[in-house]
């Protein structure tokens, strides 16, 4: 794996993770919800072959925004009046 393709996927579970706790979610299930993410993108580029950086954010766009992640998993999503703090879609 490479160092930048590991970055990319550890900064969106960081996004992830931290808005899920603004959201409300319980630690078991910010846990739950970062390490299932992790083990789908893992799957996703050991069988589609995806280890670069390109390959890595196809998979990642893939599985929305972690606005997106943590709302469809429960959390209030996007609060209009946050000032955007984390989480829209990535513009890379």
């Amino acid at each position: 794996m490479g160092i930048e393709s590991e970055k990319l996927v550890y900064d969106y579970l960081s996004r992830v993770g931290d808005l899920a706790q603004q959201q409300g979610l319980s630690s078991g299930e910010r846990m739950r919800l970062v390490s299932g993410l992790r083990a789908d993108i893992d799957h996703r580029r050991a069988t589609g072959g995806a280890d670069s950086p390109a390959g890595v954010k196809r998979i990642l766009s893939k599985l929305g925004s972690p606005a997106d992640v943590v709302a469809a998993a429960g959390g209030r999503g996007p609060d209009p009046g946050s000032g955007g703090m984390g989480g829209g879609p990535s513009t890379e």
